[in-house]
């Protein structure tokens, strides 16, 4: 009798958990604009990984709001490079300044914004994470690669703001994520 009412308890808890909605996939439309946000050179493996998912996208390094009327979406490439920035010929806080009013125009005009980090490991530190915060902070989806997430900086913000955060464990994982993400 005993056994029989835990099973019975168990079969009532599965079934509420198996009843619960599933989380829809995130998803985002074509044309997509392809920014950085601080000048690394990542934004060219994210170009190389774009061209490979045979998405319809622009780059724009240095993309300002004007640039969004023409774009349902956007993948900001995250990590910041002291080398970038200066060949770029902007300060840290131009560049900050630059993103955050782009971030902005996207928000107020509902295009979703995709925090990619690919950079790993090198690609955090005082200087990136000045830019990686500001983007997770207001992407409506983030997706990295593992090592570049090992203190789960990017994962505490996804929780605290709701957003799903998607892992590789290589770069060329990305290509595939991108690829879901556009393909729906």
């Amino acid at each position: 009798m005993k056994h029989t009412k835990v099973l019975l308890l168990l079969g009532l808890l599965l079934g509420m958990f198996t009843n619960l909605p599933a989380q829809k996939a995130f998803t985002a439309k074509e044309p997509v604009l392809i920014t950085s946000a601080g000048q690394s050179a990542d934004i060219l493996m994210v170009k190389i990984l774009a061209k490979k998912a045979n998405l319809n996208f622009s780059i724009a390094k240095l993309a300002t709001p004007e640039k969004l009327k023409d774009f349902k979406s956007i993948i900001v490439v995250c990590g910041g490079s002291t080398k970038g920035l200066g060949a770029a010929k902007i300060d840290k806080q131009e560049e900050y300044n630059r993103v955050e009013k782009l971030i902005k125009a996207a928000k107020g005009d509902r295009i979703p914004i995709i925090a990619v980090h690919v950079g790993g490991k090198s690609r955090r530190g005082a200087l990136s994470d000045y830019f990686n915060k500001l983007v997770a902070e207001n992407a409506s989806h983030i997706i990295v690669v593992k090592n570049g997430n090992q203190d789960a900086f990017f994962t505490k913000i996804a929780k605290k703001k709701g957003i799903v955060v998607e892992e590789s464990e290589k770069i060329i994982g990305i290509g595939k994520l991108l690829k879901n993400i556009y393909s729906q």
